[in-house]
């Protein structure tokens, strides 16, 4: 009876981490007819209807509510302690999800991947771009790399790199238009706005103790970072971007800093994941290896001072 009624709660638990009956059954390894049937015994077993079931979504019933409100934080523990133990004797494995930025993930996750997977030969990976905070724990993901502010309470974050926010043009647009001294200068070039900065487009800078804030303006905007760098690169205008995105083009020389006497904020780049009491080994792995890959200093940074 306790192996059964545990297989049901952990089956009760998947569905509700993962969001679909589906996903929970990719997470046990097991088959969406044996997750059902895990459930409908569940069910059974407490004469309560726990889950509210169409075919667009999935609601707690109230019963549902107040069962896994009692049982969730023993079956942490159980979850948990399960996963010690296998952990103490086995390598990591099962599929690994994860949600990645569109720039950071082709340049400084995607190519170190196949090392990781030789590394690691029992994890299966399936990555997605997205440059948009997607909710992990409704969209079924294991961790995602965010940069910048964090504000989901309910996801663990780990800093693994820093990157600094500068601005860039290519020398041919300098030579037309002439480099800017100070951020008030701005309004006389063509900005290169990326849409999903969650601020308008306006421009903070610091320089010791001053502050300034600038309105940008521009005939140029896109949700992708990438074919903004690209249009600076052909001299489209003034970019303000992250150094990770830009490190080799600057090192080359086909695109500079402009003002680097003004600061802007600087950005941490996070690992984040579904907060819970103990973090999988497969999730610690990939996160261990992308600080090794990305080290201190930054590799980044190591490239645009000519030693990467």
């Amino acid at each position: 009876m306790i192996g059964g009624l545990y297989s049901e709660l952990e089956a009760f638990e998947a569905i509700l981490q993962h969001g679909s009956f589906t996903a929970a059954a990719r997470q046990l390894q097991v088959t969406p007819g044996a997750i059902t049937r895990r459930l409908n015994t569940l069910e059974a077993r407490l004469g309560a209807k726990l889950l509210n079931r169409s075919t667009r979504r999935l609601s707690l019933t109230e019963s549902g509510r107040h069962y896994y409100a009692e049982v969730a934080p023993a079956l942490a523990q159980i979850l948990a302690a399960g996963e010690r133990v296998h952990d103490l004797s086995a390598q990591p494995r099962g599929e690994l999800r994860v949600s990645v930025p569109m720039n950071f993930g082709r340049l400084y996750v995607i190519p170190h991947l196949p090392a990781f997977l030789d590394r690691y030969p029992g994890i299966s990976l399936d990555v997605q771009f997205d440059d948009r905070f997607v909710d992990l724990i409704g969209a079924g993901f294991d961790a995602a790399i965010r940069i910048g502010a964090l504000s989901d309470s309910r996801l663990v974050a780990r800093q693994i790199a820093e990157t600094r926010r500068i601005l860039v043009a290519s020398p041919d647009y300098l030579h037309r238009r002439g480099a800017p001294a100070a951020p008030a200068d701005l309004i006389d070039h063509d900005c290169l706005h990326y849409t999903l900065f969650r601020d308008a487009p306006t421009w903070e800078f610091q320089r010791d103790r001053e502050t300034l804030r600038v309105p940008v303006r521009g005939r140029l905007k896109a949700n992708y970072g990438m074919p903004l760098v690209d249009a600076a690169l052909h001299g489209g205008g003034i970019l303000q971007t992250a150094t990770f995105a830009v490190a080799r083009e600057l090192a080359s020389g086909e695109l500079v800093e402009v003002m680097p006497d003004w600061c802007l904020l600087p950005i941490g780049i996070y690992a984040v994941y579904p907060g819970r009491e103990y973090r999988p080994r497969k999730v610690e792995a990939f996160i261990d290896f992308l600080e090794e890959t990305i080290g201190r200093p930054a590799v980044w940074d190591r490239v645009i001072a000519g030693d990467g």
